[in-house]
């Protein structure tokens, strides 16, 4: 069996007859009818019922056809991805995401890149605070959300700044302060912080109390925590606007941080024609948008 007699099957039915196949596939007849009775004799059934002026599928055919028709088209998905890759494009593209990072404007950015590179999948690694070791490590081609780069091996863009807002539940008792706390007060409480995902990574930022913290992985979870009052914590402020708006949760009257936001790459490591568009989409084009 080959995929030339598999095709030429699949022609005879779209046209309605052997002659048309013939002439959609610019062969003589005899070589198209050929192909169908070698397959046939190495099956070991009919294919076609000839008593009529058309050929008619058997039951036979029609089932054998559906399976033939699934693998003609995972053929073609084949020889897609062979091009896609000839040309050297990436099959793979690794995104060491940042929780800081706006989702909207990721999405709109996947969005296009997927029209363009459909062969191309997409693995999205989400972590805190080790973007850097993630490139260092070659377990990302890019990284997008803060970036430290102690050792200077990282080519980065800072793109904008995200506010990180002090918040409690409006029930917990640090929210009936007047005036800023101090960090003797805020220690106290029990302070709900991000950890890396990153089992190598030793880093936790803007700790007060080290021995009364909650950690946690993710900022809904984080959000959550704080909503339920088991806790204070920053936050950045397009997280929890709406509880902000609610009054489900209160801004803590401190000093405002605000943690910048890059877009950065191994500088050892060649972008393919993949990794270049999501650099370019964001540095080039969304640099001013996301501010």
């Amino acid at each position: 069996m080959t995929l030339d007699q598999l095709q030429v099957l699949q022609t005879i039915v779209t046209t309605g007859s052997f002659r048309a196949a013939s002439q959609e596939l610019h062969r003589a007849q005899s070589a198209v009818s050929y192909s169908i009775r070698s397959l046939e004799n190495e099956l070991g059934f009919k294919i076609f019922n000839r008593d009529q002026y058309r050929p008619q599928l058997t039951p036979q055919g029609r089932s054998f056809l559906k399976k033939a028709d699934d693998l003609i088209f995972q053929f073609s998905e084949l020889e897609e991805t062979a091009e896609f890759l000839k040309r050297g494009h990436e099959p793979i593209l690794r995104l060491a995401v940042s929780a800081l990072w706006p989702l909207p404007s990721l999405v709109s950015a996947l969005k296009e890149f997927t029209s363009r590179f459909p062969q191309t999948e997409i693995k999205i690694i989400h972590d805190i605070l080790s973007n850097d070791e993630q490139l260092l490590e070659d377990r990302a081609d890019l990284a997008l959300g803060h970036v430290y780069n102690d050792s200077s091996l990282l080519i980065t863009e800072p793109l904008f700044e995200v506010a990180m807002i002090a918040s409690c539940a409006a029930t917990h008792p640090l929210a009936k302060l007047r005036g800023k706390a101090t960090d003797e007060m805020l220690g106290k409480y029990p302070q709900i912080i991000m950890s890396t995902t990153l089992k190598s990574s030793k880093r936790s930022g803007g700790i007060v109390n080290m021995d009364n913290v909650i950690s946690v992985q993710d900022y809904a979870t984080k959000k959550a925590f704080l909503v339920g009052g088991l806790g204070w914590g920053l936050m950045p402020e397009h997280v929890i606007h709406e509880e902000i708006k609610e009054k489900t949760l209160v801004t803590l009257p401190q000093k405002q941080h605000r943690s910048k936001v890059h877009i950065a790459r191994h500088s050892q490591r060649e972008l393919g024609p993949c990794g270049k568009f999501i650099w370019d989409y964001f540095s080039n084009r969304q640099k001013k948008k996301l501010k």
